[in-house]
């Protein structure tokens, strides 16, 4: 059976109670879920500067159900202004790192598909099948896209459906795991939307 994501409102740390509890004192909540068979799950980030931030700051997902997981820039401080990461090209990907019950599992963010050159990006960039998100951890290959207006679509490996939108709810498939919750949820937690869902892209 699927496993509905039910919206829970976007509050700031100093409101989201017990939601925040598993993360460090300091950290800013700014996206929240509930998960049917996983509880409350929320979306955050340590800033630059942070004791538990590392160099450059990063962005991080606690939840219930969940495993936890981080994400790393690649080449910029995470800040309160500047509060997301960038993909980056297949060469300079974003850093992931996903807390399994028995390892913790490295992950790799980038858009392999995007022109590296200033026209291509203003060009065949702009087309959602260039913006498409790669994410590549534990053998695993996940692609996130833009759909029709506003949606988002993630498949995985040989084009098993985990993860899209249904109007106002997003839904995950009866093949997502634990993984793949953890990964698809901190990625969109973490990256802006308008890196795979262009404003004039078709």
């Amino acid at each position: 059976m699927d496993r509905w994501i039910r919206g829970v409102r976007t509050c700031p740390l100093r409101h989201a109670g017990d939601l925040g509890a598993a993360l460090p004192p300091g950290a800013v909540i700014s996206v929240a879920w509930r998960l049917d068979g996983a509880g409350r799950i929320i979306g955050g980030m340590l800033p630059h500067g942070h004791p538990q931030g590392g160099p450059q700051g990063k962005r991080v997902l606690h939840g219930e159900g969940v495993w936890a997981a981080e994400m790393f820039p690649r080449d910029r401080e995470i800040t309160t202004e500047l509060d997301l990461v960038e993909p980056g090209s297949a060469a300079h990907p974003a850093r992931l790192v996903v807390h399994g019950p028995e390892r913790d599992i490295v992950g790799y963010v980038d858009q392999p598909r995007l022109p590296t050159d200033r026209l291509g990006r203003l060009t065949t960039g702009m087309r959602r099948d260039a913006r498409q998100i790669r994410i590549r951890a534990a053998g695993r290959i996940w692609w996130i896209r833009a759909t029709k207006v506003f949606g988002v679509r993630v498949v995985r490996d040989h084009g098993v459906d985990v993860y899209r939108t249904r109007g106002l709810h997003a839904v995950f498939s009866a093949e997502a795991d634990h993984l793949d919750v953890s990964v698809v949820l901190l990625t969109l937690a973490s990256i802006p939307s308008s890196t795979y869902a262009p404003i004039l892209g078709f």
